[in-house]
């Protein structure tokens, strides 16, 4: 486990807050899509774990995740909040950005 991170969604741009910060429930559930399977996870708990899966350790391990020969993984994060996933497939999606506020520190700031 890390310690607190979380990203944007790839659709809307909104964050995806862990269960932790005091942004509504809706922002805590979401999809992690990847090249070979989507998870769900119903509620972020704001450390980088979807559906009891750690995404560092899968973009290491996964065939996808392999560096290419720049030394660039292929695999980058696409994360979906629920209310937002239409069923897309990983190479419809935009890669994640960082939240800036590692879906906690939203400090009073409310989005969406």
């Amino acid at each position: 486990m890390v310690g607190i991170c979380s990203w944007k969604c790839a659709v809307s741009g909104i964050s995806i807050a862990s269960v932790y910060s005091k942004q509504p429930s809706w922002q805590r559930e979401c999809y992690l899509v990847t090249p070979d399977e989507v998870y769900y996870e119903s509620c972020y708990q704001g450390h980088g774990e979807f559906a009891g899966l750690d995404i560092f350790r899968l973009m290491r391990e996964s065939e996808a995740g392999k560096e290419d020969d720049e030394g660039i993984a292929a695999f980058k994060p696409k994360i979906v909040l629920a209310k937002y996933y239409r069923g897309e497939h990983y190479e419809e999606l935009p890669e994640s950005e960082p939240c800036p506020y590692g879906g906690y520190f939203f400090e009073g700031w409310k989005e969406g």
